[in-house]
């Protein structure tokens, strides 16, 4: 902590809050926009799961010789079909689920910052329309 000094002058409390608060308000947008690259992020690991997938049933996907007599070879590639597009679907959900969570915390750090930015003594009501992005 500083202290004033006769050549500095008095330390503006409202200019260090002011300077806080947004520094704040940065990290909770930042949370915020990596939780919305983790949606689409796992949207998209999701379809390539699946595309993937499908393009390789034709060459990876190999009828197990045993299966024969329970399941014919279409049947054994319309399982693997079904099993590639409910894993690529889990993959999607996972990877939006996480983002939201991410997203919702910084929105939650946020309000918080909103809350403290309403109801601080040390600003005035033109450095809170400012920072609450009123004006």
């Amino acid at each position: 902590m500083q202290m004033a000094t006769a050549a500095a002058g008095p330390i503006d409390q409202g200019v260090k809050a002011v300077s806080r608060y947004r520094d704040g308000y940065r990290l909770a947008r930042t949370i915020s926009g990596l939780g919305h690259i983790s949606k689409v992020v796992g949207l998209l690991a999701g379809i390539c799961v699946i595309v993937f997938g499908v393009m390789a049933s034709a060459t990876l996907m190999r009828p197990n010789p045993a299966m024969i007599g329970v399941a014919s070879e279409q049947t054994q590639n319309n399982i693997y079909l079904i099993s590639v597009i409910v894993f690529g679907a889990f993959v999607a959900l996972s990877g939006w689920i996480v983002g939201v969570v991410i997203e919702g915390f910084g929105q939650h750090l946020e309000a918080t910052l909103d809350t403290a930015v309403h109801s601080s003594p040390f600003l005035s009501s033109l450095q809170r329309a400012q920072l609450l992005r009123i004006e």
